[in-house]
């Protein structure tokens, strides 16, 4: 059975009429005639009733028209969601993102003018650690990631979207709370929750760098990868440590947040993907971020 054949059989079932419907699809009459015949033979049922003055679809012949009805909508909604993906104006963007980074500026206002201006676009969010979000961009399992310190690979495309300070979180109560103004010098007894290596290898390398600069080793207490549970040592008392300026959009009670004079140690946010990814829901989040970088 070819697509053709049910084309054919749909026009002389509108045209109850083998000669009208040979002129509307300009297919020589005999033609036609032999095209419903093999039709029919393959279907194995006689779908039309031969009148002296035209043709009757026998009840076979309805339903059968009902079906190639609902198949010719199919191929056309088909063909229209085939476009829309091609152009990007459907489809699913999957993207990662850092949770302490979509509070406010420039993460959540891509993601808002993203979903008002393509509304038809699925957007899978997921919220993971920029090491994961690498891994998973590298592996196809995501189309994009909003990380920090995106390490150079020639796989990946980096576009820089913001720099983030980093500060020192402590309990209220600590002296060094009230101090009018903290250097690394200040933090030479203090014990550190650190954040582990693996979750981020620059960052951790630029913390231990200042630390070499000011002349002396921090004192770990324990390595973390998630600064709200950093945060929860912290307000518990069971040590201080450094984390995104951006948790200051969402403090969490019994713990002060103050700036190291001296510490040369921020965070760079960027979208990262992978470079032969040209899908084109994601050549209009790169655009949206784009404009939303020409802002700030």
């Amino acid at each position: 059975m070819e697509p053709r054949q049910l084309q054919y059989f749909r026009v002389i079932a509108e045209e109850e009429h083998f000669g009208r419907a040979s002129s509307r699809l300009q297919i020589a009459q005999p033609a036609l005639s032999r095209q419903m015949k093999l039709l029919e033979d393959e279907i194995g049922v006689a779908l039309f009733e031969r009148l002296p003055r035209g043709i009757r679809l026998t009840t076979a012949g309805r339903v059968f028209l009902d079906h190639c009805r609902e198949i010719s909508s199919s191929m056309t909604r088909a063909v229209t969601a085939t476009r829309a993906t091609a152009l990007g104006s459907i489809g699913i963007l999957k993207v990662g993102f850092i949770e302490v980074a979509a509070w406010q500026g420039i993460v959540p206002d891509s993601i808002r003018r993203f979903r008002d201006r393509f509304p038809a676009i699925e957007l899978s969010l997921s919220a993971m650690s920029s090491a994961r979000q690498l891994q998973s961009v590298q592996d196809g399992k995501i189309d994009a990631g909003f990380v920090y310190n995106a390490h150079a690979d020639r796989d990946l495309v980096a576009l820089p979207l913001a720099r983030h300070s980093v500060l020192l979180a402590l309990p209220a109560g600590h002296p060094l709370a009230e101090q009018p103004d903290i250097s690394l010098a200040d933090l030479r007894d203090e014990g550190f929750i650190g954040f582990r290596r693996q979750a981020s290898t620059r960052y951790f390398d630029d913390l231990a760098q200042a630390f070499a600069k000011a002349g002396f080793e921090p004192h770990i207490l324990q390595e973390l990868d998630s600064e709200p549970d950093m945060l929860a040592l912290v307000n518990a008392g069971a040590g201080l440590a450094f984390v995104n300026a951006c948790q200051q959009w969402r403090p969490p009670p019994g713990i002060s947040f103050r700036q190291v004079h001296d510490l040369a140690v921020d965070l760079e946010l960027s979208l990262v993907h992978r470079a032969n990814n040209g899908a084109p829901a994601l050549r209009h989040l790169v655009l949206i971020v784009q404009e939303e970088i020409g802002k700030t």
